[in-house]
């Protein structure tokens, strides 16, 4: 009696030290990190390599998944939607997070997600045909007071802030011609298909000192550095900038340790000087290593200045 009174006990410790093992193993398997734009554009390269490293933390390969379609919005749909087991994180843009889905009906809410901490901080700059009449923002304006208007390609929010600001503020015409990476934006003005387009430095740099494009305008509210005799839109007269945030989110309701895991890689990874040198010399970008906390906030105010600029500016979807 005593001798299975001894086993029973020793049973229920072992299944006890073997979920506890079990528990504290995450991650088992690979982890899938969800990507809003198409291969080949600055997203995806950033996702790559954050994928990459953040792999090496977590001692397990990191596949990234490009969802492109509706905005960014499709991408964030299928994550509220994932199992919130850990294994399925995503890319969480402010952007699409704060404006784009006050613009149109989507399939979520910010409470789906639980938000791990910040990514990359990106900057932004207009370019043009070389042999475009536009070669400054006074030209663009100028353009969009004309019949033809100006055809301008982007990939979404934020990066069609601008024209939207400046449709509103100068009363000129600007149609959006929207794409499904920055790279396909940016040889559609090559093309001669949309006359001007607003991306990353890093999609167009290579294509601006080839001769195959001319650089207009900072977008950001700093003077590029790899352009810094081009002045930005508000040194060209008009009080307009942007910034685009990007993190990492998973569905809410993973499990406590799988979350900690996450948020103390994520944080380690975005705060290397590795990643920090790749995001400066490959994109021009830099990192920008909030932790859960501080990206959340940044989230929830997002959603009050955007819902601001929405009515301010009239922005239809």
């Amino acid at each position: 009696m005593n001798f299975t009174r001894a086993a029973q006990v020793l049973s229920c410790a072992l299944g006890f030290l073997s979920s506890h093992a079990q528990a504290a193993s995450y991650p088992e398997r690979p982890v899938s990190l969800s990507v809003p734009y198409g291969a080949g554009g600055s997203t995806d390269g950033i996702a790559r390599e954050f994928a990459n490293l953040l792999g090496q933390e977590l001692k397990q390969t990191v596949v990234v998944l490009n969802q492109p379609g509706a905005s960014g919005t499709l991408q964030l749909g299928n994550l509220a939607r994932a199992k919130p087991d850990g294994y399925t994180i995503g890319f969480y843009s402010y952007s699409t997070a704060t404006f784009t889905s006050q613009l149109m009906k989507v399939s979520y809410k910010r409470d789906d997600f639980t938000l791990l901490g910040g990514v990359a901080e990106f900057s932004y700059g207009i370019v043009a045909a070389p042999d475009s009449p536009i070669n400054n923002v006074k030209d663009l304006v100028a353009q969009s007071r004309t019949p033809k208007g100006v055809f301008y390609g982007v990939t979404g929010a934020p990066n069609n802030f601008p024209f939207l600001q400046l449709q509103k503020l100068t009363g000129g015409k600007y149609d959006q011609v929207t794409y499904k990476s920055s790279a396909e934006s940016i040889m559609a003005v090559v093309g001669r298909q949309v006359d001007v387009a607003l991306q990353g430095p890093s999609e167009y740099a290579e294509l601006v000192k080839a001769g195959k494009l001319k650089f207009i305008s900072s977008a950001s509210d700093f003077r590029l550095p790899w352009f810094p005799n081009v002045p930005t839109i508000k040194e060209q007269g008009y009080d307009i900038g942007i910034t685009g945030i990007i993190g990492v989110a998973v569905p809410k309701g993973i499990p406590d340790d799988a979350r900690k895991t996450l948020e103390a890689a994520i944080h380690k990874v975005v705060s290397s000087k590795q990643y920090k040198d790749f995001l400066a010399n490959a994109y021009g970008m830099k990192n920008y290593p909030a932790n859960s906390i501080e990206f959340s906030k940044l989230i929830d105010k997002g959603f009050g200045v955007m819902g601001d600029m929405i009515k301010t500016y009239d922005i239809k979807n």
